[in-house]
Order: structure tokens, then C-alpha cells, then sequence
């Protein structure tokens, strides 16, 4: 039998995983009570309103209790997962279970320093605690705080414990090898995207039963034809007889669902739209082309190279309303928020101080920042703080739309498809020219109408001129 203060049941509560983030969504365990993880082992996969995180574990042991199951959503600060570590037996194994009621300490990775609770949850604290409980304690560090993503937690954590803080890992990151995968727990495998796909679409993983992939797992592709076997009724029990199921909204779409409805019910906008000539604006683009073949001036950057020159000269529209006074804050700084379409649902990655960017380093960022939100890769920092929204719903296709203000900013800009349309110029004399409209949705306690328009007409006149940016230099 292992002595009870061999053994100590440790406890890993949801972290904060930055940014004042009050909750996560479980999207997937990678480990089953009864594993053994060992330290910075991926425990799971949870969702915030920014992005997916592997959580790795800051124990080794043996995993005794998981706290959340998919798509559950926990408090920061909750328990996420209990892990029982013990001393090495003379085969540097950590000692089996303990036979009949003894009780086991309780290390709670964030919980108040000097605290240990018992197998049954009793508090134990000051003069209640033995010397063992002061000692257990102290291993932990007194001064230790809120455990967060791969952290340590001091000495005594086990083989291999590192008390360094280390990055948080965003995915994508690098898969397990086969020897560190779990246990076969009777869980359908399959990658955490493809059961994010699945919860998604209504699919359930147990009743597929083997896939395609490796070994049996299960692919996207099992899932989107499990899912259009739902759709036809061709799944027998799988679907309802009315054809319907309900999908869940959980993690960003969620947040997105909430951030609408506020925006909607505290922001009076109204909108304006203009037609605009992109002719010019797409020479200037070839242009830069022939001078390098490389360049990243894509027509979306030229125009947002514009954008900041014109919020510069319309500070309203690069503002926010503030309740208390009441008031008009406007920045001088301008931090574009670019509305994406992800898999996981619509992010809104900033480009900070884009009025000190280059056109190319501007094109740059774009890049980097849509291809980092699509991996659902950026930290908080590159999804908040943006001053005005710009929604490119031409790059789905679009030709107008009217977007909805991105609270608590003043505006927001939206832009359709650039295409070849019949349009009239020197008065009377119909061409085809590549146009697009752009619509600026504001808040009507910020600016009126005359000056979103001045703003908007100011904007189109850059594009459909880009030359006159000569005469301001």
C-alpha cells in the first residue's frame, strides 16, 4: 500500500488564457481518466472568443477526473482536471491505487495559497493543517498565484516538471506522437478539428463508427457525408422525421451572437453608399505589379491605404461614443479591425497603427493577420482594440450589403465586389468601368449624415483619383 503522503491529487482549474477572458469552451479531451500525462502534454482543446488553445499539462501524473465535455463552456477559474502524482516506486513507476478511504491531499493549481482540501472536499487551514500540509505547501510556492497555460508549479510536481513559464501553444501546433496518444477508451478517433466539424453539423462520431484515416479514424470527410446522409433522411435514427435538428451555438459564433444583439440594441446607426470607379486604382495596382512581380498591393490595401488618409481627415467617423458625460472620444491612432470569415465563425483581426504602414507593409499584415485567424493562430492582442471595422463582404461574392457597426467604435466601412458595370461618366456618356459600392454604416449620436458623407465622398475621390495624393505630400 502507498502511503497517503505519496500521493497527492492535483488539481488544474480553467486559466486565464489573456485579455480578461471569462470563460473557454471545451472543444475536445486528448486525454481519458486513467492516462498518464506527463509535463506540457496537451490535455485539451479549448475555445475562447479569439481562438483554439491546447492547454498542456503543468503536472505528471495520472489523470483521476476531467471537469467539461465537448462543447461545454467552464468559467475561468473552474476545475478543468484532476491529476493524481505520487513519489517514484523503486521501478520509477508513480504508485498504483490506494486501497480503501484514504484520504489524499488536494493541490489546487490557482486556489489561495496556504489551503489544502482532503479526498471528501474538507478545507483544512492555519492551525487545522499538520506539519506534513505546511510542507506539502510549501513545495507548491507560497507565492505562486493562478496557474496558467504551461506554467510550472514549483518543485515536487513530479519527473520532468519544468517551473519556467513558458508561450501559450496556439494551434496549429505539433500533433502527438503515437506513443504519447491516450488510451483506448471506446471514444471514436478523430482529430479535434474534425470533432468541432461534427458538433457543427449535428453528427454524431460514436454511431459512424470506423473511418477512413489511419487506423480507423475518422476524417472531415466521413463527417460531411455522415451529414448529408442527415439532410436526406438516409441516416435512419440519425435524424428526425421533420428533416430538422439543432445546432448548438457555442465559442465565437456565440460571442458574436451577443457583440451583434449590443450593438443592435445600444448603437441608432444609419447608413450611407456610394458607387465608385476603381479604374484608376486598379492601374496604380498593375503598375506596382510590373515593378515588382511580388508585391503584396492587393486593390483591398490600396483602399485601405486610403481609408487611413481619410480617417485622418475625418476623426468622428474614428471614434466611440462614450455614455458617461455624455461624449466623443476620437483616436488619433488608427487601429483597423478587418471583419474575416472563418471556419469557427467571424474574427476581427486589427492592424494597429495602420496610419503609419506602407502600402506594402500594410498588404503584409493583411495577409499575415488573415491566415493566422483563419488557423485560429492570433493572441488577443491581434483581435481587440480596433477603432473602425472594415467588412469586405465583395471578397464572398457580395456586390452591397449594410454591416453593422462594430461596438463600441463610431463606423464601420463596407465594400462589395469590384466588377465590370455599365456606369456614366462626363454626364451623359454610358461605359463599362470596374465599380464597386461602398457603404458606411455609423453611429448617429457620433456624426450626421453630412458627415458621413463628406467622409464617404472623400474616401471615393481618393479612389477614383489616387494621383491627387501627390498634391497633399
Amino acid at each position: 500500500m502507498t502511503d497517503a503522503a505519496d500521493r497527492t491529487i492535483r488539481e488544474f482549474l480553467v486559466p486565464d488564457l489573456g485579455e480578461g477572458l471569462l470563460d473557454a469552451t471545451v472543444v475536445a479531451w486528448l486525454v481519458a481518466p486513467g492516462d498518464n500525462v506527463a509535463v506540457n502534454q496537451p490535455l485539451c482543446v479549448l475555445e475562447t472568443a479569439k481562438a483554439e488553445v491546447e492547454i498542456p499539462s503543468p503536472y505528471a501524473g495520472t489523470v483521476v477526473e476531467r471537469r467539461g465535455e465537448p462543447g461545454q463552456t467552464l468559467p475561468v477559474g473552474t476545475p478543468l482536471i484532476l491529476v493524481e502524482s505520487g513519489a517514484p516506486t523503486a521501478t520509477g513507476r508513480a504508485p498504483g491505487p490506494v486501497a480503501g478511504p484514504v484520504p489524499v491531499p488536494v493541490e489546487v493549481a490557482g486556489a489561495v495559497p496556504g489551503t489544502a482540501v482532503d479526498a471528501q472536499g474538507a478545507d483544512r487551514t492555519g492551525a487545522d493543517r499538520t506539519d506534513a500540509d505546511r510542507t506539502d505547501a510549501d513545495r507548491t510556492g507560497a507565492d505562486s498565484g493562478p496557474v496558467l497555460v504551461g506554467y510550472g508549479t514549483g518543485t515536487g510536481v513530479g519527473a520532468g516538471a519544468d517551473t519556467g513559464r513558458r508561450a501559450v501553444r496556439r494551434r496549429p501546433a505539433p500533433r502527438r506522437t503515437p506513443s504519447a496518444a491516450p488510451t483506448d477508451t471506446g471514444r471514436p478517433r478523430a482529430k479535434p478539428p474534425v470533432r468541432h466539424l461534427a458538433r457543427t453539423l449535428g453528427v454524431d462520431l460514436a454511431a459512424l463508427g470506423a473511418g477512413s484515416g489511419p487506423e480507423g479514424t475518422i476524417t472531415r470527410a466521413d463527417v460531411h457525408a455522415a451529414a448529408a446522409s442527415l439532410t436526406t433522411g438516409a441516416a435512419g435514427e440519425g435524424g428526425s422525421e421533420s428533416g430538422t435538428r439543432s445546432i448548438p451555438v457555442r465559442g465565437i459564433r456565440a460571442r458574436t451572437a451577443a457583440h451583434m444583439e449590443r450593438a443592435r440594441r445600444e448603437i441608432p446607426d444609419a447608413h450611407c453608399s456610394l458607387t465608385v470607379d476603381f479604374s484608376r486604382l486598379l492601374a496604380l495596382r498593375d503598375r506596382l505589379r510590373a515593378r515588382d512581380a511580388g508585391s503584396a498591393a492587393t486593390p483591398f490595401a490600396l483602399l485601405l491605404r486610403l481609408l487611413t488618409l481619410t480617417l485622418r481627415e475625418h476623426p468622428r467617423l474614428n471614434a466611440t461614443y462614450v455614455q458617461d458625460g455624455p461624449e466623443v472620444r476620437t483616436y488619433d491612432a488608427v487601429h483597423l479591425g478587418i471583419g474575416t470569415a472563418t471556419p469557427r465563425g467571424l474574427v476581427v483581426p486589427v492592424v494597429r497603427d495602420a496610419q503609419d504602414l506602407s502600402t506594402v507593409r500594410l498588404a503584409r499584415e493583411l495577409a499575415r493577420l488573415a491566415d493566422g485567424a483563419r488557423a485560429g493562430a492570433l493572441t488577443p492582442r491581434e483581435l481587440t482594440g480596433s477603432t473602425f471595422t472594415v467588412s469586405n463582404f465583395g471578397a464572398l461574392g457580395l456586390d452591397e450589403g449594410v454591416p453593422v457597426v462594430n461596438h463600441p467604435e463610431a463606423a464601420i466601412l463596407g465594400v462589395g465586389s469590384i466588377r465590370p458595370r455599365p456606369h456614366v461618366v462626363d454626364g451623359d456618356r454610358l461605359v463599362v468601368r470596374p465599380t464597386a459600392k461602398l457603404t458606411c454604416a455609423f453611429d448617429h449620436r457620433v456624426c450626421d449624415g453630412a458627415e458621413a458623407a463628406a467622409f464617404l465622398t472623400a474616401l471615393g475621390a481618393l479612389v477614383e483619383d489616387p494621383d491627387t495624393l501627390l498634391l497633399s505630400l
